[in-house]
This record gives C-alpha cells, sequence and structure tokens, in this order.
C-alpha cells in the first residue's frame, strides 16, 4: 500500500465497523501509552512513540510542546526485525489456524525464500494483534489497528512497522506547522522532499565525482537513484544534502522548517515551491 492510502484507510478502519472514533488529546495519548507500551515490553517490542501528530504529545518527542492540540490518531512505530524476534510463527501452524492459504499455494511459499520471509512477517503481525486483543485491546491482524477504549471512549491507534534507523524521520515539528495533521507527513512533507531530491545532485567530497540524482525514502532516508544505495539515513545528513549545510533535521521537519531553509537558494526554493515566486 503506498504511504497516501496508508494514511487514508487507517482513518477509516474503525469508523467503517460503525465505531465512533475519537480525537486524541495529550491526556488521552499519555494514557494509551501507559497501558500499551508495557504490554509491547512484555513481548520484548521497544517501540516508538513520537511518530504522527499525537506522537508530538510525547516527552521524548523531539521537537514537542508547541504547537498541536489534538490528533486523529495515535502512530506507534515498531521494527520488523524486533517483531520477528519477539513473535517467531511456525508458518505451518500459522496457516492451519487461519487458512490464510490453500495447500498448493503454502507450498508455492514455502519453495521461496523471498516469499517465504514475507509470510512469516505476516505470521509475526497475526501473533502481536493475538496478544493485544487478548489483552483487552482488539487488534487487526492485517493493518495491526488498535481499538484502544478509556473513559467511555474509543481511540485508534496503528501500530506501524518502520526500521528503527527511519523513525526519526517520521518526527514532525508541529511548532512550525500547527495547523498540519499527521497524515500530512505523507500527503505533503514527503512529496516535497522527493521533489527536491530529485533536483540534487550527490557529489562524492574526496573526488568531486557526480553521483547521480537522489530520491528520498521514508523508510531508508537518500537513496542514489541509480545504484539504490542509501546515501544517508541520519536526518541531519539529509537536511544538509537537500536544504544546505547550514541546515538541521528540524528545518527536515515542516513545510515552513523547508521553506525557511531554502529561502537561502530562491532558485532551488522556486523549483520545490513554484508558489514562492508568486
Amino acid at each position: 500500500m503506498r504511504a497516501r492510502e496508508f494514511v487514508r484507510e487507517s482513518g477509516r478502519r474503525l469508523a467503517s465497523q460503525g465505531i465512533e472514533v475519537s480525537r486524541v488529546y495529550p491526556e488521552d495519548f499519555k494514557k494509551a501509552k501507559a497501558a500499551l507500551d508495557p504490554l509491547l515490553k512484555q513481548a520484548g517490542i521497544t517501540a516508538g512513540w513520537a511518530a504522527g501528530g499525537a506522537g508530538s504529545f510525547d516527552p521524548e518527542h523531539p521537537y514537542g510542546g508547541g504547537g498541536r492540540a489534538s490528533s486523529g490518531d495515535i502512530d506507534i512505530m515498531i521494527d520488523p526485525d524486533d517483531l520477528r524476534k519477539a513473535f517467531p510463527v511456525d508458518l505451518e501452524q500459522y496457516n492451519q489456524a487461519t487458512q490464510a492459504l490453500g495447500a498448493r499455494a503454502f507450498a508455492n511459499v514455502m519453495a521461496s525464500p523471498e516469499r517465504q520471509e514475507k509470510l512469516a512477517l505476516t505470521a509475526s503481525k497475526w501473533a502481536l494483534a493475538q496478544h493485544m486483543t487478548k489483552n483487552g485491546y482488539p487488534t487487526d491482524p492485517g493493518t495491526l489497528t488498535v481499538e484502544y477504549g478509556a473513559d467511555g471512549k474509543i481511540f485508534s491507534v496503528d501500530l506501524i512497522l518502520r526500521p528503527r534507523t527511519a523513525w526519526e524521520l517520521h518526527a514532525h515539528d508541529f511548532s512550525q506547522d500547527p495547523e498540519m495533521r499527521g497524515g500530512q507527513l505523507f500527503t505533503d512533507v514527503y512529496p516535497t522532499l522527493v521533489r527536491l531530491a530529485s533536483k540534487t545532485t550527490q557529489i562524492d567530497p574526496r573526488t568531486g565525482e557526480e553521483k547521480g540524482s537522489l530520491q528520498y525514502s521514508p523508510d531508508r532516508g537518500l537513496v542514489d537513484r541509480a545504484t539504490g544505495q542509501v546515501v544517508a539515513i541520519n536526518k541531519n545528513d539529509i537536511a544538509k544534502i537537500l536544504l544546505g549545510p547550514a541546515a538541521t533535521a528540524r528545518d527536515l521537519s515542516s513545510i515552513s522548517g523547508i521553506r525557511r531553509a531554502l529561502s537561502q537558494d530562491p532558485e532551488k526554493l522556486a523549483q520545490v515551491f513554484p508558489d514562492s515566486t508568486n
């Protein structure tokens, strides 16, 4: 599923079941973390809580404490490797329990290491959903959307699989754009960075050799378009490559920050934000 589709669908999952989903305020976030984080740690998962709109309420958020009043849901980051280690599942037992695949399809999967690895992750997601559901928080095994209830209200919580190295890329600076919705991290910020990366050429600092254009991935950071190799995953490094040597990770965390950093380069600013010339 594409990032834009994921954001749109995640907000509809509980509502489509006729469940009235409440907005998340800072006190709701605090209670949800107090309830759900121990369950994840009990299973051996150390999660990230600083993503999305509600993540700005987390004390560990790098830009917390400003701007955002409420959020539509809570996003919790989980490293896929941590999930696999916490919930290793025998694939035959999984398939017997879920009847996900027929005999022939299952045999085809088991004959392919790549497809087997994919199914193993699906099985681990299913096991995590079982763990959460058994502990009182109904969780969809496919989407990992958790139905969290407190104080007579229902909140939507999404368990999102992202490599730990990429978590900081999902922390947004709401103090710069207080009206921005959490989903705009995908629908506005990332497309902007993709456009910006497509206009940036990586130069080898030792040889001066031109490496070609870059592309931006919310999971891998900056990637050389020609080779597929990761050029930078650290957010500060990405900011300096895309926005200039004085730029920081925080500049990269909001549309306003990106605009401000690029104001030192009017030509690039106009390329990324054509409206800036109006």
